[in-house]
């Protein structure tokens, strides 16, 4: 899926936020697991950049609310047959005005949403689990209205870098998109880190690796047309993918090929 003709913004169950939030939520995402009943599996979390509420529902009950701070590497949870996934991707830039939480001191942690949130974060869990699918905006909107009302506007030379990155899959030049926004790679550097929680290096290698796990979900199987769209060596691209998938591309595309009737629905981008 694509937006706008740029690069892949969205995965299979994300939707892009009511336009009202859309300068400081990202996405919207629903994930339903899709295993044979009373197995489990393991399910990936695969890194983004950006920080995510994400409520686990079971028949409407909520098991577990969780905030996921920015991640270099992957994350493999258990997940069990039956299962729904809820939660909703900030921009990188906004954790810190929307939540009330540091992105750098969460880096690479998954943390109960009630620890960081208060006791609110519960009331919300119950309501996302309960929800039937077409009330499920209407809960999110109701919550995040008077917090985003509240909220800064994010940094605008950060948030031209952070978009650059994103629309280009991390391969746009870094010291170009700050000279574009008027501002020193020095100060980019300190200002990024302090909104986001990574530095824009991370964050461009994490954009390129998620745009190729999206492109092979969708069914690309060339290393070599993946690292061109890295803007990458073959060697160089394994390694990176590697670093942050936490395995070869090859691994995933055969995974993927191994799945019975080949459905990428399975490649989950929460």
């Amino acid at each position: 899926m694509t937006t706008g003709g740029t690069s892949r913004r969205f995965f299979e169950g994300e939707r892009p936020p009511p336009e009202p939030f859309v300068e400081h939520v990202l996405a919207l995402w629903t994930f339903d697991v899709r295993i044979p009943d009373g197995e489990s599996a393991l399910h990936t979390i695969w890194p983004d950049g950006c920080v995510s509420i994400s409520i686990v529902a079971n028949r409407g009950v909520p098991s577990a609310a969780s905030i996921i701070g920015p991640r270099l590497h992957a994350l493999r949870v258990p997940m069990r047959s039956g299962l729904v996934l809820r939660g909703l991707r900030l921009w990188p830039d906004t954790a810190a005005s929307v939540l009330g939480v540091d992105p750098g001191s969460i880096r690479g942690l998954t943390r109960p949403a009630a620890e960081l949130l208060g006791v609110g974060a519960l009331s919300l869990a119950r309501r996302v689990a309960g929800a039937e699918d077409a009330e499920l905006d209407t809960v999110w909107e109701q919550w995040l209205a008077p917090r985003i009302a509240a909220a800064a506007l994010p940094d605008p030379e950060v948030r031209h870098v952070v978009r650059r990155l994103i629309d280009s899959a991390g391969t746009c030049d870094i010291g170009h998109a700050a000279a574009e926004a008027d501002i020193s790679m020095r100060q980019l550097d300190r200002r990024f880190a302090a909104a986001a929680g990574l530095s824009p290096r991370q964050f461009a290698r994490i954009r390129r690796v998620r745009a190729a796990i999206g492109a092979i979900a969708a069914g690309e199987r060339s290393l070599s047309e993946l690292a061109r769209c890295a803007q990458l060596e073959p060697a160089s691209f394994a390694r990176e993918f590697r670093s942050v998938a936490g395995l070869a591309p090859g691994a995933l595309m055969n995974q993927l090929d191994q799945l019975e009737h080949a459905d990428p629905r399975r490649i989950s981008a929460s």
